[in-house]
């Protein structure tokens, strides 16, 4: 599954990689940089969204091992663009990181990488049965939390650029305007299988004990 996984990330990031050079007309680290930041963010929503496909179509039951996977590459991928920024800018990133610890590029960006990390620390059984595994999978949960923070810190860090755009739609928009659509639609598509979860525990006939499929958050 590591295989599967990082030739899907290689793909993502071959694709941002010419999305990126498109959009800039530049290719220095900072634009890689950007590709390294989509792919990230593609791969943990990936993960994410591995257990709505398995809720919605049984037939992919067997591929849910993935979201492990496709979850620790997208942690690593942002460790990286974490560690890029400091090379990128290191007047803000480095040098000037307690001066700017209070901004919303700092605050969204630390909480969301600390979660991940909890995360990627006790993906694995041991951790599991020493949580147990109600405990395990509630910290598991907050993966969404640090998806959606990342979402706002792309609009706090990318908002004047995008309105930008808006006003003046040409070319490309911007990448990371375009992964956090992509990353909004995966929240929402996560939240629908609470919808349609709760929808069915309504329909069951009443006196009944219903049978419900659980949802996989892990």
């Amino acid at each position: 599954m590591w295989r599967g996984s990082i030739v899907l990330a290689m793909g993502c990031f071959a694709v941002l990689s010419v999305y990126v050079y498109i959009y800039d007309g530049v290719m220095t680290l900072a634009t890689v940089s950007k590709a390294v930041a989509g792919t990230a963010a593609l791969m943990i929503g990936a993960s994410f969204v591995m257990s709505g496909f398995a809720y919605y179509f049984d037939f992919l039951d067997t591929k849910i091992g993935y979201r492990k996977y496709f979850g620790l590459v997208g942690f690593w991928l942002a460790l990286l663009y974490s560690v890029m920024l400091l090379f990128i800018d290191p007047d803000r990133y480095f040098y000037g990181f307690f001066e700017n610890i209070g901004t919303a590029d700092f605050i969204f960006g630390l909480s969301s990488m600390a979660i991940l990390t909890v995360m990627a620390i006790i993906s694995n059984a041991p951790m599991m049965r020493w949580l147990g595994t109600q405990r395990w999978r509630q910290l598991l949960r907050l993966g969404y939390l640090a998806y959606t923070l990342l979402i706002v810190r792309a609009i706090a860090v990318e908002w004047d650029s995008w309105s930008e755009w808006w006003r003046d739609p040409n070319g490309l928009p911007p990448p990371r305007l375009a992964i956090s659509v992509i990353a909004t639609l995966i929240i929402l598509f996560r939240g629908s299988m609470i919808v349609v979860s709760w929808n069915r525990r309504r329909s069951k006939p009443s006196g009944t004990t219903p049978v419900v499929t659980p949802i996989s958050t892990s």
